[in-house]
């Protein structure tokens, strides 16, 4: 069965403390373990005004990763526009 691992890096514009972030962060990740896979946050921890995410997701085709990809995409830009994604890596593993 393929899988793939994924870093998503975000920018927060409206959170001025870590507790602010904690608390987008706790949202953000409640959200997207809805959507059947492995979430942690993996970097920039001690960075109030960015979150870097580590994905990871089993499914059986790569079709249907990349397309529960983009749906996790656009779950983010539609429930949480005050971020913004502006680093997507994604390794497949057939």
């Amino acid at each position: 069965m393929p899988f793939a691992l994924c870093t998503m890096k975000f920018k927060i514009d409206r959170a001025e403390s870590l507790k602010e972030k904690r608390t987008i962060l706790s949202g953000l990740l409640t959200r997207l373990k809805k959507c059947n896979l492995s979430v942690i946050e993996s970097g920039s921890q001690d960075l109030h005004n960015q979150i870097e995410l580590r994905l990871a997701m089993l499914r059986s085709t790569q079709s249907q990763i990349d397309r529960d990809l983009k749906a996790i995409s656009d779950i983010i830009e539609q429930d949480f526009p005050h971020l913004d994604l502006y680093a997507f890596e994604r390794e497949y593993y057939l």
